[in-house]
């Protein structure tokens, strides 16, 4: 066996090693939940014995990549304190070239950030550092939590930890006064995002509403009669809600489309315009001197030949995100469905 063949095996091995003990982690807690929880929560607990091996692997995984996750994190946090000009012309970027593909997502994050940034930013660190104290508490602990070393690695063996032994030592070091506040300042912040949403939102979701009526006109006159003719008698009653469904869905769905292409047009020019501004006050700033923008058409010219190159890029590209972007970008992509889904759930149901 080569050492690169050693290395992958023995990465496979503690990925496997740790997907076991994850699993074993959640059959515990379906343990305690069949046992002691009310009846309503106890009907959960076959879900979660039966999905147990296969969340287990991806709560491994999810388990594998923090650090990393959080590293970068931590780097990008002291480059946006540190570099401002580079944070912002990010930001441009962003919006220059994705704002008509995270519409919904970037309307959230910025009405997040203008209702009260500060107060979320500590309530983040405020987490982050509660949840440091445990990693560190454990790191710290998990030799005393097993006593013996069971396979001769010289390792803990981590899965013969129970669940009530991590539950205790995460409840002997966290400050619940101060996870409550953080909570309660980022549900609070989070109630004020979801109404902005809905009042920037609601003529889209209106204008889905009248194409979809539209729609569900033509498809009675055209497609029930075929519908009809094809399907069992005992089926027919299902068609108007059939029909009803596929309109609103379609109507939306072009509601959305428009909003993506005017989204791309606003976002495009704006995040241009902060590209160029930042890139210039950036050049500014190394030779020692102030960029005035208010002095200066150049950085309005540049950001509107970037805005036109992104909003062509986005509508060439059909508002999705290339490959291999995607591979990045997907858990973006999930947030914006997520959030059109809920906006859209009173046209559709």
């Amino acid at each position: 066996m080569t050492t690169v063949e050693k290395r992958k095996h023995r990465r496979d091995s503690s990925i496997s090693d740790l997907a076991r003990a994850k699993s074993l982690e959640l059959k515990q807690i379906a343990k305690a939940l069949k046992e002691d929880a009310p009846e309503w929560v106890q009907k959960v607990v076959p879900f979660i014995e039966a999905t147990a091996p296969a969340l287990g692997y991806i709560l491994a995984c999810v388990d594998i990549a923090m650090p990393y996750v959080i590293s970068a994190g931590e780097l990008a946090y002291g480059a946006m304190k540190e570099h401002e000009e580079i944070f912002y012309g990010s930001v441009g970027f962003i919006l220059c070239f994705f704002g008509g593909v995270f519409p919904a997502l970037i309307l959230a994050v910025e009405t997040y950030y203008q209702c009260g940034w500060d107060r979320t930013e500590k309530a983040l660190m405020d987490l982050y550092n509660e949840g440091h104290k445990v990693k560190k508490k454990f790191d710290e602990e998990k030799l005393k939590l097993i006593p013996e070393d069971k396979d001769g690695d010289g390792e803990p063996d981590l899965q013969d930890i129970k669940f009530s032994k991590k539950m205790d030592l995460f409840f002997r070091v966290v400050d619940p006064k101060k996870c409550q506040d953080a909570i309660s300042v980022l549900s609070s912040n989070w109630l004020v995002v979801v109404a902005a949403l809905n009042i920037y939102f609601a003529k889209v979701i209106a204008l889905g509403n009248g194409i979809g009526e539209v729609i569900q006109k033509s498809l009675t006159e055209f497609v029930v009669p075929v519908l009809k003719a094809v399907l069992p008698k005992d089926y027919h009653r299902w068609i108007p809600v059939l029909v009803g469904y596929v309109s609103r869905i379609v109507g939306i769905t072009i509601a959305w489309t428009a909003q993506a292409v005017l989204s791309a047009a606003h976002s495009g020019v704006r995040g241009g315009t902060m590209m160029a501004r930042m890139f210039f006050q950036f050049q500014a700033k190394q030779k020692g001197k102030k960029y005035h923008e208010e002095e200066s058409q150049v950085d309005e010219i540049i950001g509107f030949a970037l805005g036109a190159t992104g909003m062509f890029l986005q509508i060439s590209f059909g508002f999705q995100i290339p490959f291999p972007i995607w591979l990045f970008t997907w858990p973006f992509s999930m947030l914006e469905w997520w959030i059109r889904i809920t906006l859209s759930n009173e046209a559709m149901f």
